[in-house]
Formats: C-alpha cells, structure tokens, sequence
C-alpha cells in the first residue's frame, strides 16, 4: 500500500513486519542469559557502582541564596503551614490543646 488509504490491519502488519526481523538492540545481553526458571532482582550487565543505597550521604545541595540573591520561592511549592492530606483524612483539624 502507498499509505494513503491504510486502515488498521495495514498498520497492524507493517509493525509485525518490523518486530520479526532481528534487531541486535532488542535482543537480551548475553551475560543476562539464565536458565527459565531462575530468579534475579537485577541484570547481571549493569554497570557496577551505578546502585545508590540508602545509607548513602545526600549529595550537597547548594544554598539557593548562595546561587542568586533574594531568589524567588517557587510558586508551585506545598504550604509549609498548610495541614497535610493525611492528616485530614485522619480527623485532625489543627487543635493541638486536645
């Protein structure tokens, strides 16, 4: 067909025509290559020393005043003071003399 009056059958071959040639980049790394029936959390191909734990130190994070003076808070921001959904949800109404 020339693609001007294609419907959704014509489209559905053209894909399967793509996806059963062999393509190099769709296949699996051959060090990640197990037998059927066993079970890994991670590929045996991954980079080494890319996984972060959580006992990681955070990364340091600039000041934002250190950056650009008097910069502007961003508007999109959560209300610090505003009460979290979870406690709404749970009853609280902010009274802390209770």
């Amino acid at each position: 067909m020339d693609g001007i009056n294609k419907n959704s059958a014509d489209f559905e071959y053209e894909r399967y025509k793509l996806l059963k040639e062999y393509r190099p980049e769709n296949d699996i790394p051959f060090d990640d290559l197990l037998p059927h029936d066993t079970r890994i959390v991670q590929g045996i191909s991954e980079p080494k020393g890319t996984v972060n734990s959580e006992d990681d130190p955070f990364p340091d994070v600039p000041d934002a005043d250190a950056i650009q003076k008097d910069s502007p808070v961003d508007p999109v921001a959560p209300d610090p003071d505003a009460m979290h959904g979870t406690d709404l949800l749970n009853g609280f109404d902010g009274d802390e003399t209770e």
